[in-house]
C-alpha cells in the first residue's frame, strides 16, 4: 500500500515538474516566436530568424527547448527544418493550500 502511494506521488511530482518546465520555457521572446511561426509559417529556422531579427543559433536553441516541451515540432525537407506549432492552447491549474477554491 505504501509503495502505491509513493508511485502515485512520483507520477504527480513528474506532472508538476513538466508543467513548471513548460511555464519556465514560455518567455516573452519565445511566445513571440510561437506567434510568428503560426502567422508567418516560415519554411526554415533561418527564415524565422530573419523575421524575428535574431541570431540563428539563439532561435534554434529556443526552438529546441520548445520542441522538448512538446509545443513545436520540426518537419524536415532535406537539410531544411520547418518549425510547426503543435499546441494551440495550454491550460495550467494551480492548487493552493485552501481546498475551498
Amino acid at each position: 500500500m505504501i509503495e502505491a502511494f509513493f508511485e502515485e506521488f512520483e507520477k504527480e511530482k513528474k506532472k508538476m515538474l513538466d508543467q513548471f518546465s513548460i511555464l519556465e520555457c514560455l518567455t516573452e521572446k519565445r511566445i513571440e516566436m510561437i506567434k510568428v511561426i503560426m502567422k508567418e509559417e516560415p519554411h526554415s529556422i533561418r527564415e524565422l530568424s530573419r523575421v524575428l531579427d535574431r541570431n540563428v543559433k539563439n532561435v534554434f536553441e529556443d526552438l529546441v527547448l520548445l520542441q522538448k516541451n512538446h509545443i513545436i515540432s520540426f518537419h524536415g525537407e532535406g537539410r531544411t527544418k520547418k518549425p510547426i506549432v503543435i499546441v494551440r492552447k495550454i491550460v495550467f491549474t494551480f492548487q493552493g493550500g485552501n481546498n475551498n477554491e
